[in-house]
């Protein structure tokens, strides 16, 4: 089963889309994609640092487990290196609803 494929998006901002797919198991797997596109490598790293930390603040509403991924769109020049953690923690509240 391909999330890509037979999963749900949400875009939640310009920026940034997430693909959902529920799973019998009841864990939770996510994946991070963030282009060279996006920015330096310390500025990649650092998107892929606030998404671990996001998930494991979210507090899913159902019991199945979920499979999820995070794609970073390319945007102008240094949008990413002026994006605060406070904006991309309001972007992913909606996870918690899925």
């Amino acid at each position: 089963m391909f999330l890509s494929k037979n999963g749900k998006k949400i875009r939640p901002t310009k920026w940034l889309t997430i693909q959902h797919i529920d799973t019998e198991a009841a864990d939770i797997y996510f994946g991070i994609t963030v282009s060279k596109k996006v920015g330096a490598a310390v500025l990649r790293n650092k998107l892929k640092r606030w998404v671990r930390q996001g998930v494991r603040q979210i507090k899913f509403s159902s019991k199945n487990g979920k499979k999820l991924v995070f794609v970073f769109r390319p945007q102008t020049e240094a949008f990413y290196e002026q994006l605060a953690y406070k904006e991309f923690a309001e972007a992913i509240k909606s996870l918690a609803h899925i």
